[in-house]
């Protein structure tokens, strides 16, 4: 593999020749229901917004409605759709890479944002087709999500929030020592592209699902944070693979540089708890690179099975119980707009990202302390 490529050009934030900002359209999307017709209705949706209520070792319980439980929390409506809004990146991200075109304005809801990126986005694969296969199938897949969170939201699914596909990765690019970090313009900066959000989307879905009061929506949930999982172990299977075949650190090095910039800006919630001994939570590294230091085990990415010590790569971080780790909905808003401070936009998102009736929903975590 091709180390990541360093452009020299600089990009502005106004628009220069060759980029686009696709503008908000006012085309209605046409409600898509799913096929078995047993998500989107109007009392499903009416239960979910029930008033909620939790025990005191804040578990969920179970309610008088077979098909709910109910803890304190936002709704469900307001869940799925941050949920929404991560998709939409997501999916505009992938689609951009493979098509050279983001999402259709049908799948993008009634007054939709712009979306910042350079001219002519699409990611030459040549060198690596095998790449721009996953990248095709993982497209489709956030398109699918998108889809699906719309049919399941129905009147209530926000529209997509501005996105910046350009200026956030520059900035990005500057904290981790790239200048002008394109990941359009390789396949392999492509991925470590796709490292920024894989890893953040399966904390993000793991956070929010223990609010989810309506049981065929936890399910839905489950079933998407299973496949952005696949997403995620495979796109660190790739960085870590070209670093073994290249004989060098250079992914490696690069990934534990964007998980530093996200541990410094989501706040010191890096704790795991070992349930399995009744243990209090203890101090943690929720968010890894590929790195070997970083690998569960010791400093040098050793792992200790059956007395005997073998060399382990770092494909899944996870805590003590070999559990995937968990962000709040705050958290995650830090990692997108790029900051420790509290703030309601900015990074991917510059007008914050839009989750209807819950704009608090949308502010960050103030971290900066």
């Amino acid at each position: 593999m091709k180390k990541p490529q360093h452009p020299q050009s600089s990009q502005t934030e106004s628009e220069s020749a060759g980029d686009r900002a696709r503008p908000a359209t006012t085309s209605r999307s046409r409600r898509r229901f799913l096929a078995n017709g047993g998500m989107y209705t109007a009392g499903l949706v009416g239960s979910a917004l029930l008033g909620a209520c939790n025990n005191h070792n804040n578990n969920a319980i179970a309610g008088t409605n077979d098909n709910n439980v109910y803890v304190s929390g936002p709704p469900d409506e307001a869940i799925l759709n941050f949920a929404l809004n991560l998709e939409y990146l997501e999916a505009e991200y992938y689609l951009q890479a493979v098509t050279g075109n983001g999402l259709a304005d049908s799948d993008r809801g009634d007054n939709p944002g712009m979306v910042i990126i350079k001219g002519s986005p699409q990611v030459d694969f040549s060198s690596n087709k095998l790449i721009g296969q996953y990248a095709a199938e993982i497209a489709q897949d956030e398109l699918h999500h998108v889809q699906f969170l719309r049919a399941a939201l129905g009147q209530h699914a926000a529209s997509a929030p501005a996105i910046d596909l350009k200026n956030s990765f520059a900035a990005l690019g500057n904290l981790i020592g790239v200048s002008n970090f394109d990941p359009f313009s390789s396949p392999e900066n492509f991925l470590l592209g796709a490292f920024i959000f894989e890893d953040v989307g399966v904390t993000a879905y793991h956070g929010g699902a223990p609010f989810i009061k309506n049981r065929t929506y936890l399910d839905a949930a489950a079933g998407i944070m299973a496949v952005e999982a696949y997403h995620a172990g495979l796109v660190r299977t790739f960085l870590t693979a070209a670093d073994y075949n290249n004989g060098d650190t250079t992914f490696s090095d690069l990934t534990d540089k964007i998980s530093g910039v996200r541990d410094s800006v989501d706040g010191n919630k890096d704790v795991s708890a070992d349930y399995a001994n009744g243990q209090p939570p203890v101090a943690a590294d929720d968010d890894q690179g590929i790195g070997k230091g970083q690998a569960v085990g010791d400093s040098n990415g050793m792992v200790t099975l059956n007395g005997n010590m073998y060399a382990a790569s770092n494909i899944v971080p996870t805590d003590a119980n070999g559990l995937a780790y968990d962000r709040t909905i705050a958290q995650v808003h830090n990692i997108a707009y790029a900051t420790a401070a509290q703030v309601s936009k900015g990074g991917f998102f510059p007008n914050g990202t839009n989750i209807p009736g819950h704009s608090e929903l949308s502010v960050s975590a103030n971290n900066s302390g």
